[in-house]
């Protein structure tokens, strides 16, 4: 199944040159010292990687992965989930990216008892969202919460002490959106973490699910971000630099496995004035 989905994935961005342009066009952002060989290098570990996570998606969807034996560092993971739940006293907040199998590691969290409310931009075909998306992150227990009213629906999670999942990098327009820097580039991201951060002091713990084969992850859960730049006096600047970390965070793991990321996305995108959309 790995390589028929792989077989998809090359036809797919072959079929339309703008998307493979993209990708190169992204990854030469982040890493402009490459030459045209190490490009072409990461660009068929991008390949890989996108081929391997539709297939775990399928594997997942009929239940035919095999969580039981997909973590290699178990004993690891296992021990900070445990912490992590016994520091729970204001709730968590998970900072993710669209990086490794995000979607794996929201079902793996749930089967080993941390149900977490996902916030996800709804799918402009609203059908896809009720018939695929949704059942497929809610069938271990998971909830979804759309992106619409979401920080008031988080709010509510992060008062009983639950877990919310927030994907940082992702281009969020003003007015719910701050400027960052990714990759030393100017990039937009959402204010709603940093503002749960400043309103309710929920744990803010970056996770990773790092593929390491087929069906095969170490998964990473950072120590919390207590950062609250506190140096400012000026809120609208603390929001920004604290987003600025949970970026950083991101960044850095990204530079270490550079192709288990979604490069294909149109992260650097700089949307015109009063085109964004409130939360």
């Amino acid at each position: 199944m790995y390589a028929l989905s792989e077989k998809m994935v090359r036809r797919s961005f072959a079929s339309k040159a703008s998307r493979i342009e993209r990708v190169k066009e992204n990854l030469l952002i982040a890493f402009p010292e490459v030459d045209e060989r190490e490009l072409e290098k990461l660009v068929e570990g991008f390949f890989v990687h996108q081929a391997s996570f539709i297939t775990e998606l399928i594997l997942i969807k009929t239940g035919r992965f095999d969580f039981t034996n997909s973590v290699v560092n178990e004993k690891e993971f296992l021990a900070r989930l445990d912490r992590l739940k016994r520091a729970n006293e204001k709730g968590i907040v998970f900072l993710v990216a669209h990086f490794g199998n995000w979607e794996y590691m929201g079902h793996l969290f749930a089967l080993n008892g941390i149900v977490t409310h996902v916030v996800a931009k709804e799918m402009k075909n609203s059908l896809i969202d009720e018939k695929i998306i949704v059942p497929f992150r809610t069938m271990h227990g998971n909830v979804s919460i759309e992106r619409n009213g979401a920080v008031l629906a988080m709010s509510r999670v992060l008062r009983r002490k639950g877990a919310i999942g927030f994907l940082i990098d992702q281009m969020i327009p003003p007015p719910n959106g701050t400027l960052i820097e990714f990759f030393g580039k100017k990039a937009y991201a959402s204010r709603s973490l940093a503002q749960l951060k400043l309103k309710f002091d929920p744990l803010v713990v970056p996770i990773f699910a790092v593929r390491e084969g087929r069906g095969k992850f170490r998964v990473i859960i950072d120590d919390p971000i207590e950062y609250i730049a506190s140096e400012s006096d000026d809120k609208e600047e603390r929001i920004r630099l604290m987003t600025q970390r949970y970026t950083d965070a991101v960044e850095k793991r990204i530079k270490e496995y550079p192709s288990q990321w979604q490069w294909s996305y149109r992260r650097w995108r700089i949307p015109r004035k009063n085109s964004g959309n409130r939360s």
